[in-house]
């Protein structure tokens, strides 16, 4: 090392001589060693700016992996550093490996640095994130090598990283919850549609930060992915009701927004999904959930997370009958492998399905809601003790003779195609106008049928009909009613 110090000195390498000692002094005999005198030679002969190993002993760790995060390494190699998001790769280098390796060189850094940093990991943490800390440690310095080639190897051996036995319970929300959640006002709405989105939709979350309103068609109510986890570009057909929230979003809370803004943002601020797992169980807490398995965190169950919200959407498709290729779509998974994970509690499911989006939360729920023709939204059709006919006026169904609607104070009048499609009962067509005719929906078994009034004492049967008779059925029951009052 004296000799090296004196030979720097000798070649006006003052300023390296320090670098490279700090170098040699960790170095062993074998191809580390070998690369300090390489530098040393490399500096002696005066074209050190050129050569790359020389370069490793002046990057940090800390500049080194900034370039990898932020894309520049990506602009100076493009065939072999691959552009991604950092999101979780900045956090990881913020909290745990650049505080330990950041001010180091990449050129200095040995497997006993890495171990520093394994060491220094808060206890409790999971196996997983224990994992993807020396993921980003290997991936770093293997970038190193090449195509930084500030280092001759990594040193970094194979078998080196945790290994993650994923035997976790995890829990999805139900569908009862997630229409609790996203109709709790103090939740900020931002947060509410990301969840319904989330969990109709199967995007990661990654994904959803980094969606733009130039990827949603909301015309035709397709979105497309172009970039991803797996760089594999896919686009399909959005929930009905996710595509209409999403139109009022746009026009009541991203006004002027161009195809180049976020769509999960307000006032020009992105959503962002750093925490967002400690978010939905805040918000769930605040919106009344109160199952213990969804915060639960022990030795054999993981607390519900934001990626949870693609485990629900998965499993309530794969219960109602959607294939393994159409949920494929939707999550970009490439083998059967992870969706066969959610098809045992798929096949157990018996909560149904997700209430639409544009119901579920209220301040994007329309206005009016849109009828057809003939008679009321399917939502809208009462479920006992009255019935919806002609746009949309309720026919008390128990009133007796006198029938008056529950919204005014004049008789409904059932219009033929209302009666055949919704009450379906057989009527003469000469009688639906002269006759009143009273419905009740049966609540246990779900049959419409039809319903007379209780003949009154003065009720004369032998007025009524050879067919009445035959069925005993009253003759009150087809007297001519009584002309609506205001007629």
């Amino acid at each position: 090392m004296a000799d090296i110090a004196l030979r720097l000195r000798r070649a006006d390498e003052g300023d390296q001589v320090v670098k490279i000692l700090e170098m040699a002094a960790c170095a062993r005999p074998g191809p580390r060693w070998e690369a300090v005198l390489s530098a040393v030679d490399t500096l002696c002969a005066g074209d050190g700016a050129t050569t790359p190993l020389s370069a490793g002993a002046r990057v940090t760790v800390e500049d080194f992996g900034k370039d990898w995060r932020t894309g520049a390494l990506n602009k100076k190699h493009p065939d072999h550093v691959r552009l991604k998001d950092a999101t979780r790769d900045e956090q990881i280098a913020r909290l745990y490996v650049d505080p330990v390796m950041g001010p180091k060189t990449v050129a200095s850094i040995t497997l006993d640095d890495a171990e520093e940093v394994m060491s220094k990991l808060p206890a409790g943490k999971a196996a997983a994130t224990r994992r993807h800390v020396a993921q980003y440690i290997r991936r770093l310095l293997g970038l190193a090598v090449y195509p930084g080639r500030l280092r001759s190897a990594n040193p970094i051996p194979k078998g080196w990283l945790p290994r993650v036995k994923d035997t976790k319970a995890k829990e999805c929300l139900y569908p009862s919850e997630d229409a609790t959640l996203l109709a709790c006002a103090s939740v900020p709405l931002l947060r509410r549609l990301a969840y319904g989105f989330l969990d109709r939709e199967g995007m990661r979350t990654d994904e959803l930060a980094c969606l733009l309103w130039r990827d949603v068609d909301l015309e035709r109510g397709r979105v497309d992915l172009d970039e991803n986890k797996t760089d594999d570009p896919r686009s399909w057909d959005l929930d009905p009701g996710v595509a209409r929230v999403l139109t009022r979003w746009k026009a009541s809370y991203c006004e002027g927004a161009t195809g180049g803004d976020h769509v999960f943002a307000i006032g020009g601020v992105p959503l962002s999904v750093e925490c967002l797992a400690a978010q939905l169980r805040a918000d769930l807490r605040r919106a009344g959930v109160t199952r213990e398995k969804l915060f639960e965190r022990s030795a054999s169950r993981q607390p519900i997370r934001a990626h949870d919200l693609r485990s629900t959407f998965v499993t309530i498709a794969l219960a109602n009958g959607k294939s393994e290729t159409w949920v494929a779509d939707r999550t970009g998974h490439k083998s059967s492998t992870m969706i066969n994970r959610y098809r045992r509690k798929a096949r157990s499911w018996n909560m149904g399905t997700l209430t639409p989006l544009d119901e579920a939360i209220p301040e994007l729920a329309p206005s009016s809601p849109a009828r057809n023709s003939v008679g009321p939204a399917a939502h809208e059709r009462p479920t006992s003790g009255s019935m919806r006919a002609d746009g949309g006026q309720h026919y008390e169904g128990n009133a007796g003779k006198n029938s008056v609607p529950r919204a005014s104070g004049h008789p409904v009048s059932l219009s033929k195609s209302a009666v055949r499609k919704y009450v379906r009962v057989r009527v003469p067509p000469s009688v639906l106008k002269t006759r009143a005719l009273h419905v009740r929906v049966n609540q246990d078994s779900g049959r419409r049928r039809r319903r007379y009034p209780r003949p009154t004492a003065s009720t004369d049967t032998r007025s009524c009909s050879c067919s009445a008779r035959r069925s005993r059925r009253p003759a009150a029951c087809w007297r001519r009613s009584s002309a609506p009052p205001g007629t």
